[in-house]
């Protein structure tokens, strides 16, 4: 599946570039910020992005990514473990939401959950 990765940290792309890989997902983009006419160049059938710490806010941001690739998975990745933060970025465009304090094979698992919907 065609995925766009917005990280701000770029430190950690490899790291997620590998759990992304290694649960089936083609990376098709990088960026550290939403970038509206990337990812319509893109055209991405997902969309996984670091919620946490986006300079627009993490749920504005799933807002634009939503409204930006209609139709796209749009996977929230977040150290946030709050069941109402977690309903916040579903109401934001969020289709799934994946935890940072879960292991790789949980969240290998995850990914492939919410891609396979």
């Amino acid at each position: 599946m065609r995925t766009y990765v917005i990280e701000r940290q770029a430190v950690f792309v490899p790291y997620l570039e590998a759990l992304l890989a290694a649960a089936g997902l083609e990376i098709v983009g990088v960026a550290g910020t939403v970038d509206v006419p990337a990812l319509g160049a893109a055209a991405p059938a997902a969309v996984f992005v670091d919620v946490d710490y986006l300079a627009r806010g993490g749920l504005t941001a799933l807002c634009t990514v939503a409204a930006a690739v209609r139709g796209a998975k749009v996977i929230a990745f977040t150290e946030v473990d709050d069941p109402l933060f977690a309903a916040s970025c579903v109401v934001s465009g969020a289709t799934a939401i994946c935890s940072k304090s879960h292991s790789e094979e949980a969240m290998r698992a995850a990914l492939l959950a919410a891609t396979a919907r």
